[in-house]
């Protein structure tokens, strides 16, 4: 009797690991075992501890740079909301971010963040692998980090990110295409 118990809970788990396995995007080969899969984990990504410390240890005169650099850009974004209006801008963001119009805007009252700084917030989630949310970088920046040393706690090169950031903020300006597509970033 204990050894039927014993075999119907394996059982049991062997089909729960087919159905996952089944379900995964990527299977992988089980060593030892001729077409047996198993659903490849993705790789966890950094915690926001993790990013606040690797933040943290940006060289303070990289961070004044790289956020002087990307500032202006943000500027630019704002000051284009001001002359045509946030609902033109929130429109061009939109479709660049695949979101609604009203759902951007919501998000921009929600958070309390600038035009510009949904531009370098959005860039920054589209091109990390780390499971943050929009909600984790507004508190950090309302820690006293800034988009740089974010970006840097994000293992971004910022080269790259200054170039994402440009490229998204001429898109809301309505001075590039939109593409539907967030600019890649190299990490």
């Amino acid at each position: 009797m204990k050894t039927a118990r014993v075999m119907s809970w394996c059982g049991m788990l062997l089909v729960t690991v087919a159905t996952v396995a089944h379900a995964g995007d990527e299977p992988t080969v089980v060593a030892g075992e001729a077409n047996s899969t198993v659903a490849a984990a993705p790789a966890p990504g950094p915690t926001l501890s993790e990013i606040r410390e690797r933040a943290e240890t940006m060289p303070i005169d990289a961070r004044n740079d790289i956020d002087k650099r990307i500032g202006a850009t943000m500027e630019r974004v704002n000051k284009e909301a001001t002359a045509k209006g946030q609902s033109v801008l929130a429109a061009r963001l939109a479709r660049e971010f695949r979101m609604t119009t009203e759902g951007l805007l919501d998000e921009k009252g929600e958070q309390g963040l600038s035009w510009g700084e949904l531009v370098i917030a959005h860039t920054l989630l589209a091109n990390s692998n780390a499971s943050v949310t929009l909600r984790d970088l507004v508190t950090l920046r309302s820690e006293g980090l800034g988009w740089g040393a974010i970006a840097f706690g994000l293992r971004f090169h910022m080269e790259d990110l200054e170039a994402a950031i440009k490229a998204e903020g001429r898109v809301a300006m309505g001075l590039s295409k939109n593409d539907g597509k967030a600019p890649p970033t190299a990490k």
